[in-house]
Formats: structure tokens, C-alpha cells, sequence
């Protein structure tokens, strides 16, 4: 293989990214991107409206699993990764969104230092996202300020171009119950909002097409290149493996390879707890206890009602394979059919609550974390509505609605279950172990339901088909159907010094 300068492992969203900007701001320099996955360029999983399901698609996801969560009925849970170029933005449900402003003043203020702060972090989603303004009929619903959103960005976000007849009363009955918030990405996201998305033009918005779809000359990516290991001379990483390979850049190694891919290869290479390296007999660098650990992601909960038969007429059309096949068929050859307009619109709420801040576990909290839990713009959780949903066969019509709530105070963990490469991590999460985190499940998923069942919101139900069977805490949490989304988040990386 050539020499390069540099090499960055990963091509997800950190790798994509980092390889193109690092290749056009050092032209003299040679980079090689290398990613464990394929190319991911299947038009036929390409489209928005194929979004739900191409997390299953044969080489698109890694097939993680989490250990057997005791807060969970000890079910070992589906811990989705993206594989291939693009990372998990090419099986993600495409969901934009760029969080409070209250939390990159938290971080900024945690670590000392002011280039996370919210004002900062805004200027660099401005340089990498392109904004297209919607359809002037919407835009009673959205409106984004030409100031506080970038427009020339490689990263395509909006929201969807055609809407389901009815969407619209939908979110003007939302609006009496919860605040109306035309922009949720502005830095303050409370309120019921229409859900932005990276995507456009009926295809998903990729880390990878976004930034890979035309390289630098001094650019080389190579997919199905899996790195086994760092090399270390002392305590400084001077190269890597691959199949047997050691490649020596003349500069960097820079990893990008995940909230779970990154420490694993950290811990395969000698960096990280001493203590767990020696018990796989693997040579110890440098001991890092952080290496692997603060692992934090959230659950959501899938609710379900059916609704009368004037509801959206999809449920035929997830219902039959031959029928989504040929929706491929159509999309693929002329980008028409029933992906261009599957589940476009979606709502989304980030909303606070009096039941949650207020609780014995928000007082048990100290006193940083309950300042920061309850800034003006910080929401306790997330709802998502307009989800498409295996609970209800045709010929009933449904609506389903996600609320999702993040385990902000339980932190997990990634270690290794041997010392051979090919092998899964452990993933341990430790979902709902903190008391906190198990109130805010338990109040989320109440007021969402209390929110459902408003007058307003309530018109056209005819019963609940997933959900809570009882209204105790116990029947609230339902155990059996919390899942998390993608992807995780992780803190569970650390410093070695060069």
C-alpha cells in the first residue's frame, strides 16, 4: 500500500468529515480514510422513505447487542451500529437535530472552555449544513431565520416536501396543549415542532454524501478495511494493523470509529483499565482507566393507537414485502411511488415537565445537575409522532408515537469479551439503573399518554393497541418494549499521550 501522512479510521460521521476537511485544508498532504464496512451506495436503500428499514439490510449494521439489562426484564437489547461508509447516518430515521443550547454551555462550562459553548458550536453546524426553507403553505409551521441557520453546507436538511392530508390539524391541535416552536433546532427546542431531517429530495442525507461524494485528489478511502490494532512505540501510536498489514503514517493516526467501535480498538491495542487488559492477557500501554467507560444512550416507548378508517392509508403498504419491493423497484428507476410520500411529515415535542424536576430523585441529585436540569431550554423529554409501526395490520389505521427519554445520570460501559478483533464487545449500558433515570421513564411516558388523551389529540382514536396495560409505575415502565434508538452516545474515550 502507498505511504500516507495520515490515516483516520472510521468513515462515519466524525471520519467522513474529518478526512475531507483534513485533505482540502493540507492538499500536500496524503490521507487514507479506512472503513471496516462497504460503500453503502444500494440506491435502493437511498430513498427517505426506505428509512425504517435499512438498518436490516445485509452489510449495513454492525448486529450489536447489549448484555442482559436486569432493568429490562434481562433482555439482551438490539444496540444498532451502522457499517459501511456513512456510519449510522445510512440507517439512522434520519432526525435532525442539534439539541439545547443549555447543553454546550453545560459542557463548555464543565471543561473550562469556551469553543463548546452553544454560540461556537452554532457557527460550525452553519458551515457544514445547507437549509432548505419549506414550501411557503408550511411555513405557518416552520420558520427558520436566515441567522440561525447555515445555507451552503454540504449537509442537506429541511423538512419533508409533501405532507399527509391532515398533518396540519394535527399540529394545530398539538399547539393547544404544548407551546409552538417553528424552528426546534434555533438552540431551544421546548414546544411542539415539525421534525427537521437530513434529507432531501426523497433520499437520506449520508455522512458519506455529504462529504465523500467527490474527494480531494489526496484523498484514498478504503472500505472493508478493518484495523485490528494500534502500534505503539512506547506510549506514542505510530501506526496501525490490518489483516496482518502494519501501515505507518507519517504523521497521524486519528480515530473515528464510534461511541463502541473506538474503544474497543483502544482496549485491543493496550490502552485502557489495566486490571481488565491483563485478565485477556493483553499487553498493557498505557493504563487508561476511562478507556471504554461513561457509556450513556436512551430508551423510548412505542405507543400505539388505532384510529378511525379517515387515518393514513399505509398500513397495507408495509404490510406486504411484494408490495415494498416494487416500491424499490419504482424509486430506483425513476424516483416515483409510494417512497416518495412515505411518513414525510413527522411531529416532535421536547417538552419539560413539573411531574419530573420536582421529584424525590431530582432532589437526591446534586446541586450542579439540578441546575442544569432545570435551564429554560433543557427538555426532559422527547416525542416523536407519525413513526411508522409493525403493532396494527391493515386494514385498521394507526397512530403511533414514540416518546423517548435520555438516561442522563446511569452511565454503561464497553468492554472486551476476548483479545481477537473479531469478536463483539460487551455492551452494558445499564439502562434505568440510576433512580433518576427510571422516574424520568416512568413521568415521560405518563404525560405523554395524559397529552394523547386530550380532547384535541384524542379525535379519531379507538383504542390503544401498544402500550401501558395499567397506569401504576410498574405498568407505566413496560419493560418488555423499551428499546433504545441510534445511535449511542459515549464519553467512553480518554488522552494518550504522544
Amino acid at each position: 500500500m502507498a505511504d500516507f501522512d495520515d490515516i483516520v479510521i472510521g468513515g462515519g460521521p466524525a471520519g467522513s468529515a474529518l478526512a475531507k476537511r483534513l485533505a482540502e485544508a493540507l492538499p500536500r498532504r496524503r490521507i487514507l480514510l479506512l472503513e471496516a464496512g462497504g460503500p453503502n451506495v444500494d440506491k435502493a436503500y437511498q430513498t427517505f422513505g426506505e428509512r425504517h428499514w435499512t438498518l436490516v439490510q445485509p452489510g449495513y449494521n454492525w448486529g450489536y447487542k447489549t448484555v442482559a439489562q436486569p432493568e429490562l426484564n434481562d433482555r439482551e437489547i438490539d444496540y444498532s451500529r451502522g457499517k459501511g461508509l456513512g456510519g449510522s447516518t445510512a440507517i439512522n430515521f434520519c432526525v435532525y437535530t442539534r439539541g439545547p443550547n443549555a447543553d454546550y454551555d453545560h459542557w463548555a462550562q464543565l471543561v473550562g472552555d469556551a469553543s463548546w459553548s452553544w454560540e461556537n458550536s452554532k457557527s460550525r453546524f452553519d458551515q457544514f449544513e445547507k437549509f432548505h426553507d419549506p414550501i411557503p403553505e408550511f411555513r405557518d409551521y416552520v420558520a427558520v431565520s436566515s441567522s440561525t441557520r447555515g445555507k451552503e453546507g454540504p449537509v442537506e436538511v429541511g423538512v419533508a416536501e409533501a405532507w399527509d392530508p391532515g398533518f396540519g390539524d394535527f399540529m394545530r391541535n398539538a399547539y393547544h396543549y404544548h407551546p409552538k416552536n417553528t424552528d426546534h433546532n434555533s438552540g431551544d427546542p421546548i414546544g411542539i415542532s415539525v421534525c427537521q431531517l437530513s434529507a432531501h429530495a426523497g433520499n437520506r442525507v449520508t455522512a458519506s454524501g455529504a462529504y465523500l461524494t467527490s474527494t480531494p485528489p489526496n484523498l484514498t478511502v478504503k472500505t472493508d478495511s478493518t484495523a485490528t490494532r494500534l502500534v505503539c512505540e512506547g506510549k506514542k501510536v505510530v501506526g496501525i494493523e490490518m489483516g496482518g498489514e502494519i501501515l505507518r503514517p507519517k504523521n497521524e493516526v486519528i480515530l473515528a470509529a464510534g461511541a463502541i467501535d473506538s474503544p474497543k480498538l483502544l482496549l485491543l491495542s493496550g490502552i485502557g483499565p489495566a486490571q481488565d487488559l491483563e485478565a485477556l492477557h493483553i499487553p498493557v500501554i498505557q493504563d487508561l482507566p476511562g478507556v471504554g467507560k461513561n457509556l450513556q444512550d436512551r430508551l423510548f416507548l412505542e405507543l400505539v393507537t388505532v384510529q378511525d378508517s379517515g387515518s393514513h392509508h399505509r398500513t397495507s403498504y408495509i404490510d406486504s414485502p411484494s408490495a415494498l419491493e416494487q416500491a424499490r423497484k419504482e424509486w430506483v428507476k425513476n424516483q416515483s411511488g409510494p417512497l416518495t410520500d412515505y411518513y414525510l411529515p413527522q411531529m416532535i415535542a421536547y417538552l419539560q415537565s413539573d411531574k419530573i424536576v420536582p421529584s424525590k430523585e431530582y432532589e437526591d441529585l446534586d446541586e450542579r445537575t439540578r441546575d442544569f436540569l432545570r435551564a429554560r431550554t433543557k427538555p426532559i423529554f422527547e416525542i416523536v409522532s407519525q413513526n411508522p409501526s409493525p403493532s396494527v395490520k391493515a386494514p385498521e389505521k394507526y397512530l403511533s408515537t414514540a416518546v423517548a427519554f435520555p438516561g442522563n445520570q446511569g452511565t454503561g460501559s464497553i468492554t472486551l469479551s476476548s483479545s481477537d478483533p473479531k469478536d463483539q464487545p460487551i455492551i452494558n449500558p445499564s439502562f434505568l439503573s440510576h433512580p433518576f433515570d427510571k422516574r424520568v421513564a416512568i413521568e415521560s411516558v405518563r404525560e405523554t399518554l395524559e397529552f394523547l388523551n386530550k380532547p384535541l389529540m384524542a379525535k379519531g382514536s379507538l383504542r390503544l393497541a401498544a402500550g401501558p396495560e395499567g397506569t401504576s409505575d410498574e405498568a407505566i415502565l413496560v419493560r418488555d418494549l423499551l428499546h433504545p434508538p441510534i445511535p449511542a452516545i459515549g464519553r467512553s474515550l480518554a488522552y494518550i499521550d504522544v
